[in-house]
């Protein structure tokens, strides 16, 4: 089965449950508050329908176009106000506080599946930090990282001039920060993250971390018909010396490889405490055949804390962990409006939330994604514009405040506004999106 395939089957069971669980949000309060559903399809149904069966009230269906779902409660808008009287068992005969219910019953919904998930995860795993204190040989850069100021073997000691605890937090502190202090070779010094620094972060093709802890060039494994295989390299091999350049890290071994493409190099080994010596030849993409170890490898040189939690315990961490993505996609999406930063870039469609989920299934990442989706459902539905969630939200909340019903036209229209605006919106970036993954 294709990576492409894979993906795309992992994005429609993620956007099935996060559309079902909020669609039930409104379902369920609806027949709390004894109001009458018509409809509740899982995608759209524009002419047909590919399922659709009635019980009781309600006709449950599948649609055909994956762009969402949507419950019909009885009563929300009056075909012929004039002639119908409301019914008890109508939308518009309950009081503000139960319309505003079963509208939140959504984004409610979709907040609770994100905490059940993210507790059900780290009830099951737990959590792994990295103290800040044991990165005990600075950090290694890519490309986006030099961008900013940052160089192999720097110590960060404050971002925003407060220390960060845990490496894994350093990362998203910077993206978030406004400034660096780190520590080269002995000066201290401190760095700005201006807009314009921050674009780079922002204006990346794909996901990746532009800082990790520098590690020792030591094998993880051997590729199979490499040349490093052909030349005796073995898994666990510690890479101490290049010609007669020695080789404390791995970023220093990149650089000399490219150095000595399509050369041969003689390759100086630690293997199991004995020194070995082989000339090997390097392929003029300046590659061994060899995957080095990363720091989460090495446990041996770096110390973790792994937290484990009861599943009472992991209760409130699921809360936390929810709200700190739910942060971290309100600063993206302030981000979004300062042009110099090109977080604009990162909006996606389908397309680009597809590239997230791994080409080989794993349950983990699948369930992380959908709970950071069903977060960001929720928080996009919070938005006052008529036709989502936030629109009806506001209405409701306006009548409540001036007790005064709203004239029933002007909702049906500002929501048939929203509508076209959101759907061309979609449209824009469904383009955008193709224009990135196929021209970029």
């Amino acid at each position: 089965m294709s990576s492409i395939l894979i993906r795309s089957i992992q994005l429609l069971l993620s956007i099935s449950i996060l559309v079902v669980v909020h669609e039930l949000g409104h379902f369920i309060l609806a027949q709390v508050f004894k109001v009458r559903v018509e409809r509740f399809f899982l995608f759209f149904d524009p002419w047909f329908s590919l399922v659709k069966k009635k019980i009781g009230h309600t006709i449950y269906g599948i649609g055909w176009l994956p762009l969402g779902g949507y419950v019909k409660i009885s009563g929300m808008i009056m075909d012929n106000k004039s002639e119908i009287q409301t019914q008890n068992w109508e939308f518009r005969s309950k009081s503000g506080i139960k319309r505003l219910l079963i509208i939140s019953g959504g984004i409610i919904f979709n907040i609770l599946l994100s905490i059940l998930i993210f507790t059900f995860l780290l009830f099951k795993h737990g959590e792994t930090f990295l103290p800040t204190k044991n990165v005990k040989y600075g950090i290694e850069v890519d490309d986006l990282g030099e961008k900013i100021g940052l160089k192999n073997g720097d110590k960060i000691l404050f971002v925003n001039d407060k220390y960060v605890p845990y490496f894994n937090d350093i990362p998203k502190a910077i993206i978030l920060g406004n400034s660096i202090t780190i520590d080269r070779m002995g000066n201290i010094i401190k760095l700005s993250l201006s807009d314009n620094k921050k674009k780079f972060l922002f204006d990346r093709k794909e996901f990746n971390f532009f800082i990790k802890p520098r590690v020792p060039p030591i094998i993880n494994y051997v590729i199979k018909n490499s040349e490093a295989e052909k030349y005796g390299l073995k898994n666990n091999d510690e890479i101490l010396a290049i010609n007669s350049e020695f080789v404390l890290f791995s970023d220093q071994l990149k650089d000399l490889l490219s150095k000595y493409k399509n050369e041969n190099i003689l390759i100086s080994i630690n293997r199991n405490g004995s020194l070995i010596q082989k000339e090997i030849f390097v392929n003029p993409k300046g590659i061994l055949g060899i995957y080095l170890k990363d720091f989460m490898d090495l446990d041996q040189i770096f110390l973790f804390d792994k937290k484990n939690y009861t599943f009472y315990e992991s209760i409130p961490h699921g809360i936390k962990k929810t709200w700190n993505v739910l942060k971290n996609q309100i600063f993206f999406f302030k981000n979004v409006f300062h042009i110099e930063t090109k977080a604009y870039k990162q909006i996606g469609s389908f397309f680009s939330i597809a590239k997230e989920f791994p080409s080989k299934w794993n349950w983990d990442i699948f369930w992380t994604l959908t709970a950071t989706l069903s977060i960001w459902l929720a928080f996009l539905n919070l938005f006052p514009i008529p036709s989502l969630d936030g629109g009806y939200i506001l209405f409701i909340m306006i009548e409540m405040i001036t007790k005064k019903k709203i004239n029933e036209e002007i909702i049906e229209r500002c929501t048939i506004y929203g509508f076209i605006i959101i759907s061309l919106v979609m449209m824009f970036i469904i383009i955008w999106d193709i224009f990135k993954v196929f021209f970029s």
